[in-house]
């Protein structure tokens, strides 16, 4: 979709040394700030303006050491004049599909479970960030680069022993990505999250190796967790404000090194955003997302620091939720896994007494890195015990 003021930007190098390492060793020595200055001053036909664009523009490119500096400092830092999320607050649909310049990190999440019409699994997360530089909300009209928030995308696409993952990202100002909430689009460059008539999203994604085109059918009804959508990550402060929607049937195509599979399959969509998720003690988390036979659903997460906190919900097939606080289920790690970037935990035991749950959840066999700013795991589980059924792990913090 071509959008009015839209600048399209080139990737550059992320390497580590020769100009990038250069161009990283001005940004800490503050040449950096003084060539944005000079884009934003200088005559746009000048050869002051282009030498300095192209300078940013490579700083944009190949910045991942900046990235994942900023991720995590975003993520525990004071909010420091963004607007924190608290108890109290409320979640209002469709507006809080768009984005919240007021606070300081925010994310649109997919993932699926797919198979093919010959039952090969797939696979697949998809997910755009924003991290606002300084609080909203932005006066300027016109487009343009802008230093007022970065915008990150994560797509992977995972088979039993096989992960595949790409990036994008885009500084703010210049339409090269964006949400709207009216009618809800979520994309940058030509990957796009959309809308469709009858309630139906269009979800569409290519990337080196991969690609797919899925067409989703998100449920009626969102899912609000913790308190009226306040979801609190430690019992002293912290949290975000947190909705989800199940993904009850999910249809289309993937293609992966120019194989193309027809897939039908279910997911589950996250909407959170916040300016200080975790405390300082705090090392990461480990989430997940099921969907079990019987039509329920459950997310549920630990956040690992001086003391767990461990919070949930519980989705009837009715499409009703309710919050599972620590004194109602146990979920702990029973199997680890040496991956390529340390040991990590792949086999969980939930239990569920009130719900007549009993569960083993188990990741894919093979290695779900995604790397970059805040590295995390992001895989297929497979579910067994007292119900059996499907769905994603994530984990934050682990791997040095």
């Amino acid at each position: 979709m071509n959008r009015p003021g839209r600048i399209l930007l080139g990737t550059a190098s992320n390497s580590g040394s020769g100009l990038c390492g250069r161009v990283r060793r001005a940004h800490r020595s503050g040449l950096v700030r003084v060539l944005n200055l000079l884009v934003r001053t200088a005559h746009p036909a000048s050869a002051i303006y282009i030498a300095a664009l192209l300078i940013v523009l490579v700083l944009t490119g190949c910045g991942r050491d900046a990235e994942r500096e900023s991720s995590f400092r975003a993520l525990r830092d004071p909010p420091q004049g963004f607007r924190q999320a608290v108890p109290g607050m409320t979640i209002s649909l469709p507006e809080d599909l768009g984005p919240h310049p007021q606070y300081r990190l925010e994310w649109w999440y997919l993932t699926a479970n797919l198979r093919s019409a010959d039952d090969k699994k797939f696979g697949v997360q998809w997910t755009l960030f924003r991290n606002g530089l300084r609080p909203g909300p932005y006066e300027e009209k016109e487009p343009g680069w802008r230093r007022n928030e970065l915008w990150l995308a994560h797509a992977a696409l995972s088979r039993p022993e096989d992960h595949r993952f790409a990036s994008r990202s885009a500084r703010g100002g210049t339409g090269q990505a964006g949400v709207t909430a009216q009618s809800f689009e979520a994309w940058i460059d030509n990957w796009q999250l959309d809308s469709r008539p009858r309630g139906v999203w269009k979800l569409s994604v290519a990337a080196e190796d991969f690609s797919y085109r899925l067409q989703i059918q998100p449920s009626p009804i969102p899912v609000l967790h913790g308190e009226h959508g306040f979801s609190a990550k430690s019992a002293s402060g912290g949290g975000s404000m947190y909705f989800s929607f199940p993904l009850q049937a999910i249809d289309g195509e993937v293609v992966i090194d120019g194989e193309r599979f027809t897939v039908r399959g279910q997911g589950w969509f996250d909407r959170e955003w916040s300016s200080q998720y975790l405390m300082a003690d705090q090392q990461g988390w480990d989430w997940m997302a099921l969907h079990l036979e019987d039509g329920r659903h459950l997310m549920l997460f630990r956040v690992r620091g001086a003391e767990d906190f461990y919070s949930g919900t519980l989705v009837a097939t009715d499409g009703s939720a309710r919050s599972l606080g620590a004194d109602e289920f146990s979920l702990q790690p029973v199997e680890y896994r040496d991956s390529r970037l340390g040991e990590v935990p792949v086999v969980w035991r939930l239990k569920v007494p009130s719900a007549e749950l009993d569960l083993e959840i188990r990741s894919w066999p093979g290695d779900y890195w995604n790397p970059g700013a805040l590295r995390y795991w992001e895989g297929p589980v497979a579910v067994s015990g007292s119900h059996t059924g499907e769905g994603y792990l994530e984990m934050t913090g682990y791997g040095g």
